[in-house]
């Protein structure tokens, strides 16, 4: 169902650009309008703007563009309907009743059934048959106000317990098989329980939503200690942080970044607030922007201890270091984890430790001697190399000013020859950088073009396309003048073939068209594409000689594409081509 022009604009003007974004990402202002680090690419200096006057947004890094819709709909990854429903509520506006709205119900109905299935497990811990699972959090040290400040849980032995109550509620195995709550038997005849003998682990959103479960084993035959939620249409593990519903309204300007659910609860428990964790995957870049976005300057990296933790630490660095986020390295002597830690030596010792936790080059400076002996001359200029490539990375002057000095009084040579290495290092890199940059720009690997591949095989004509197309949405007055002189099929690529049609016909019914009301039928990474060609049209004046010349342009192709073809055409065809050819030169 397509919602009304009118409720489409009511619901933009209900929620004002600023408003939204800043509720994302911290906003800087400048002039009239305002700036930030885009949310949807990794960057450090702000390329985002957000201007006031056309309620719109324009990232000139990544090229992520349109309204306060398109934002809402690239940041929280939610279909159409579904973005427009979250700002009518937002607004306190009304949705009209609709019948057409598939994707919002199937994400608002597994919301509702892992809610259910939440509830479900948190009743059965503390049920005679959860004694196991409770017995289990106790004896990890954690109180009944923290089980529920959670929301933990108990999954039984049972094979299908959690089946027969969601049934009962009206939830079919099919979809609760879809919100990862059961699996299929091999042979597809029959639904369990996905979850079972486990403590469970609920996954709240932001909004505080269920989005999914950890399954921690206590007992059976699973030799799985973790089973988390496969991904569904309100969980994706490379973009969700257990406990940022938590950590985000703490006062710190900074996050504790841990490995495990539990070390998260139990520093919470110990009064650390904000600690965070992935879940069961690596951090990744998604992870570290929406960190930026909550505005964290610093992220203190506490994951494991072990070598696999080590090395989760490094790559993490580098990640945050990506989006502008400031790291520390927290050390833990004499435990593997927080948990642990904490459980040993006390809650106040762990925040010395987070007090002299150590910059993360100085990590780093410190991870690449790790097994070279640095009295030796081998072992020196091992060390001086890989040090010279890790600081040369270094953006800011002065950072690598600090550690230049560090690593030569490391290796106990003269400062100045490890900073002429490292420039000498910097300018390797940055010729490295050219050539790959000039390589991708004579393949074309950097211009391909995801949302109009067939651009790259006519440069001029889509120009032309996207003139026209940006003179009838600018200029709709303009559409009779285009249409007597050019049909679609005079449009060389399919996807601005197809964009011109729709708005050809939402003028011919009276429909106001931009980018509002496009987005049902685009995508948002359309939907910026086309924001992108409306600003670089908008730099030239819309005169009747810019238009004659776009319009020119795709004539001119479809006579060269009418004489190769007029080879083939019989007596009849070329009489009628030349007089087709005649009438528009008239």
């Amino acid at each position: 169902m397509r919602l009304s022009d009118d409720f489409l604009i009511q619901v933009k003007e209900s929620n004002d650009i600023y408003d939204v974004v800043s509720s994302y990402v911290p906003l800087k202002k400048t002039g009239s309008d305002y700036v930030c680090c885009c949310p949807f690419h990794s960057e450090k200096t702000p390329s985002c703007h957000i201007y006031m006057a056309t309620q719109s947004f324009y990232c000139f890094g990544c090229g992520a563009a349109g309204d306060v819709i398109n934002f809402v709909r690239l940041y929280e990854n939610l279909d159409y309907m579904e973005t427009v429903r979250f700002l009518a509520q937002r607004a306190g506006i009304p949705m009209p009743e609709d019948g057409g709205d598939d994707g919002a119900r199937a994400r608002t109905r597994m919301l509702e059934m892992n809610r259910e299935a939440g509830k479900f497990f948190h009743r059965t811990l503390f049920s005679p048959e959860g004694k196991k699972g409770l017995d289990y959090l106790i004896g990890r040290g954690l109180t009944e106000r923290t089980i529920k400040t959670y929301g933990l849980g108990y999954a039984a032995e049972d094979w299908d317990r959690l089946k027969q109550h969601m049934n009962r509620l009206g939830y079919n195995d099919e979809e609760l098989e879809a919100a990862s709550l059961l699996s299929k038997a091999k042979n597809g005849k029959r639904y369990y329980d996905f979850f079972r003998y486990r403590v469970m682990f609920p996954f709240f959103d932001v909004r505080g939503n269920v989005v999914g479960f950890s399954g921690r084993v206590i007992g059976g035959d699973d030799t799985r200690k973790y089973l988390n939620t496969r991904g569904t249409l309100v969980y994706n593990k490379s973009s969700f942080l257990y406990s940022m519903n938590h950590a985000k309204n703490t006062k710190e300007s900074s996050l504790i970044l841990c490995e495990g659910n539990l070390d998260v609860i139990t520093l919470y428990q110990a009064g650390f607030k904000n600690a965070v964790a992935t879940c069961g995957t690596a951090l990744t870049d998604v992870h570290a922007r929406k960190i930026a976005n909550l505005g964290f300057k610093e992220v203190v990296v506490s994951l494991d201890s072990d070598e696999a933790g080590q090395k989760a630490t490094a790559k993490a660095m580098n990640i945050l270091s990506n989006v502008g986020i400031q790291t520390r390295i927290l050390k833990m002597q004499g435990a593997k984890d927080p948990d642990e830690y904490i459980k040993k030596f006390g809650s106040e010792a762990y925040r010395i430790l987070l007090n002299r936790s150590e910059s993360g080059m100085d990590f780093e400076l410190e991870r690449i001697g790790r097994g070279l002996d640095l009295d030796s001359t081998g072992g020196k200029s091992e060390y001086l190399r890989r040090a010279v490539t890790l600081i040369a990375g270094t953006p800011s002057p002065i950072d690598r000013a600090v550690y230049i000095a560090a690593a030569a009084q490391t290796a106990g040579v003269a400062r100045q020859n490890v900073e002429l290495a490292v420039e000498q290092e910097r300018k390797r890199q940055q010729n490295r950088g050219e050539k790959k940059e000039r390589s991708e720009m004579i393949s074309g690997s950097s211009q391909r073009d995801r949302i109009n591949p067939e651009a790259k095989k006519y440069p001029a004509e889509v120009a032309a396309e996207r003139g026209i197309i940006a003179f009838l949405i600018h200029s709709p007055d303009y559409l009779s003048r285009i249409c007597e002189k050019l049909s679609p099929e005079d449009f060389p690529t399919e996807y601005n073939r197809r964009l011109y049609l729709e708005i050809v016909a939402a003028i011919g019914s009276g429909r106001e068209v931009n980018l509002t009301t496009l987005g049902l039928s685009h995508s948002g990474e359309e939907i910026s594409a086309l924001a992108r060609l409306i600003r670089e049209n908008n730099e030239l004046p819309y005169s009747a000689e810019r238009l004659n010349d776009h319009i020119n342009k795709l004539i001119e192709f479809r006579d060269k594409k009418n004489r190769k073809n007029a080879g083939s055409m019989t007596d009849d065809e070329l009489r009628n081509l030349a007089d087709r050819i005649k009438t528009i030169k008239e």
